[in-house]
């Protein structure tokens, strides 16, 4: 199917007179498919986008949005927009949230005054299923390309590309986090146990100090008095021995 319709396109491009590109989107993402008119050179026009080719005889087949040069005049639903400057003839078109049902060729015109003269512009989109994420998955860059054959002078290939990033799991960086936060609390803890193993040690030096000296002026109290006690029993011994 997808074959059939990539083939069709193409012979779209070769036989009409229309500028033609491909692009490729990702199943729920924004994508834009871009064109600009010469509004400087020919003015503001008459534009509309349609799902599908663009016929002949005037318009757009299913069309979905429209202008009447400077502002958006209907819209078939609020997924569609025209977020380019107007004024300038950039008509770009842009599908919000985008499914596998938006497949397919889209054209737009600018209707031009007088009789077949109307520019037309198709593009092929193709929508892809968006990855699975994993629980290992880190970053996705996903690229949206457009290439630009243009039959009127069959000028090279134009590739427009836009990034688009997926959503990141972050359950690596959350364990690298919580392991830091822990060996900054282990280390915290060990800083204040060796802060009170320091003041214990202080404290307990500083008793034994206080011990030491009460227990130094003791014994210089008793050594004093027993050495005052033997000089009074010499001086004792010395009368006795007078008087006898």
């Amino acid at each position: 199917m997808e074959t059939r319709c990539i083939s069709g396109w193409f012979l779209l491009c070769l036989l009409s007179v229309s500028e033609c590109s491909q692009v490729i989107g990702i199943e729920g993402q924004n994508i834009t498919l871009p064109f600009k008119y010469d509004a400087k050179s020919h003015g503001l026009q008459h534009i509309c986008w349609g799902k599908g080719t663009i016929p002949s005889s005037g318009g757009c087949d299913n069309e979905i949005i429209s202008t009447d040069g400077s502002e958006v005049t209907r819209r078939s639903s609020v997924r569609y927009q025209l977020l380019g400057e107007l004024k300038t003839g950039d008509v770009t078109l842009t599908i919000s949230n985008i499914t596998e049902n938006d497949s397919g060729i889209y054209g737009c015109r600018v209707q031009y005054a007088g009789w077949f003269n109307d520019e037309k512009y198709h593009v092929s989109l193709t929508i892809e299923k968006a990855p699975v994420p994993t629980t290992s998955q880190t970053s996705a860059n996903v690229t949206i390309t457009a290439q630009t054959m243009d039959n009127h002078n069959h000028g090279p290939v134009t590739t427009i590309s836009t990034e688009y990033s997926s959503t990141l799991d972050y359950s690596k960086s959350e364990s690298e986090t919580r392991g830091h936060d822990l060996a900054v609390i282990l280390v915290s803890i060990l800083l204040v146990l060796t802060g009170v193993g320091i003041v214990s040690v202080l404290v307990m030096r500083k008793r034994w100090e206080r011990i030491a000296t009460v227990l130094q002026m003791t014994m210089t109290q008793h050594t004093s008095r027993l050495f005052k006690g033997y000089l009074t029993k010499k001086e004792s011994d010395g009368v006795l021995h007078q008087m006898t």
